[in-house]
């Protein structure tokens, strides 16, 4: 243990990062890349380990772009990333929805390569069981999205932390889009100028032991291309402070080749599962209220999200239902950053007055 109370290594313990990489590769296995060949993630991919997601986020927004570049994010989203970019000085922006949760890429496509907007340092995303709204993006929309981003120089940031609290669903088996960062070699840009981008993919993986372990534990990783893993490690005060967590890091390397992460995650899979078919057959009850992830052919994450009838003021019944009945709800106003739309950059949704 003496080890562990000491400065670490400033990507992560090699033994935490091991443990770490052979989880994943055992847990996301089966994991659905459409017609394309698995590689050997080994050689395309490094890890970092982080303080969990918020601190990955801020890492990259301090190691790879400046201020006054542009991010552009879902809408509606994880309510408290804005003020991370924000606070690193970037400018941000609505990506084109199609719907809530939903990316509209074919317009997204066409604005840059098409109509000449100019595209951003950072797109932000939340590809697998949405926050808040629980949708999964499509393997051919990842890959679509994942092209479009190498071709254009596009950082593209994705928060995965709900990605392995996945579950089928009544008669669906149907496999579980790959994570992001596993379409970066079949996405690599071919020609034109040779860029870190070009040569070694976009895709950025942010997640954490914070959904599938506990809290508390206040430790995550970044899974990404090897020059924004090296960027990360350089970068001085890491450099500094030798690494993140060391004493913590050991507690997980121990739990991950104990097996006890297997096993927790295992029961919160059946958990959630539970907890979800029993709140959304509550809600289907009622036949004024739509559920928008009800046809998705996984479930996963923790969230539903709910439209409401056009008459129902989404803090009004807030208040009631916390009065009445002691049930709270977060309004899905509140998970949009651009209520006036004044950061629109395209988008032709049908609003956030939905509610989660």
């Amino acid at each position: 243990w003496k080890k562990y109370l000491n400065y670490g290594a400033n990507a992560g313990d090699e033994r935490l990062l091991s443990a770490l990489r052979s989880f994943l590769l055992k847990r996301t296995a089966d994991d659905d890349l459409g017609e394309v060949t698995p590689c050997d993630d080994s050689t395309t991919s490094d890890f970092f380990i982080t303080s969990g997601v918020s601190h990955g986020l801020e890492l990259l927004c301090s190691t790879s772009t400046n201020p006054g570049d542009e991010v552009w994010i879902e809408k509606p989203t994880y309510f408290l990333c804005t003020q991370i970019f924000k606070s690193n000085g970037l400018s941000v922006k609505s990506l084109p929805m199609s719907t809530p949760g939903k990316i509209d890429t074919d317009r997204l496509i066409d604005m840059v390569e098409r109509d000449g907007v100019s595209p951003p340092k950072m797109i932000y995303i939340i590809p697998s069981y949405h926050n808040p709204t629980g949708l999964s993006m499509s393997v051919e929309e990842r890959k679509k999205l994942a092209s479009f981003a190498v071709r254009n120089g596009v950082l593209l940031v994705c928060d995965e932390v709900y990605h392995l609290l996945d579950f089928e669903r009544g008669s669906y088996s149907n496999p579980r889009p790959a994570g992001m960062v596993r379409f970066n070699t079949h996405t690599q840009a071919t020609g034109g100028e040779e860029t870190d981008i070009n040569n070694q993919g976009c895709c950025i993986s942010v997640s954490s032991f914070t959904k599938i372990f506990a809290p508390g534990v206040r430790l995550g990783w970044v899974e990404a291309p090897p020059f924004i893993i090296q960027r990360l490690s350089n970068y001085g005060y890491i450099d500094s402070q030798g690494g993140n967590a060391p004493f913590m890091g050991s507690i997980m390397a121990n739990a991950i080749e104990m097996g006890l992460l297997d096993s927790y995650l295992d029961k919160l899979r059946i958990e959630y599962k539970e907890r979800y078919e029993l709140v959304c057959g509550i809600l289907q009850q009622e036949p004024r209220l739509s559920i928008l992830s009800i046809d998705e052919p996984r479930g996963g994450g923790y969230f539903i999200w709910v439209r409401f009838p056009p008459t129902v003021n989404a803090d009004e019944f807030l208040s009631y239902s916390i009065e009445n009945y002691g049930v709270r709800f977060m309004a899905g106003t509140k998970t949009n950053p651009f209520p006036n739309d004044e950061d629109d950059i395209g988008t032709a949704d049908e609003g956030t007055s939905d509610e989660e």
